[in-house]
């Protein structure tokens, strides 16, 4: 991807690939299953959010380091409750006498 021209103060044109437009849409718009060319299903003047998907990008990304930690505290429950399975064994019914 390249800037080609200015339009504005802060506002660009941009010369991008297939791919790179796929990338930035977050899906195959431009490229087929076996990467081939198809018809773009844009139109011209169609805005990507960018912003908005990268901002999604970063907040999965700090979620995830919270997400890990759950998952090692769950773990670190469960290991405590499988120790504590032996004392928690019921108790065998008393034999009467006399029988075996």
């Amino acid at each position: 991807m390249k800037v080609i021209g200015k339009s504005g103060t802060r506002k660009y044109l941009l010369e991008a690939t297939s791919e790179e437009i796929d990338k930035l849409a977050g899906r195959s718009v431009c490229q087929g299953s076996y990467h081939d060319e198809r018809q773009i299903e844009y139109v011209l003047g169609t805005e990507f959010k960018v912003i908005d998907a990268f901002d999604q990008i970063h907040r999965n990304e700090r979620r995830l380091a919270q997400v890990q930690n759950l998952r090692d505290t769950l773990s670190s429950m469960l290991t405590g409750l499988e120790m504590a399975e032996p004392f928690i064994e019921e108790p065998k019914p008393e034999q009467a006498a006399g029988e075996s």
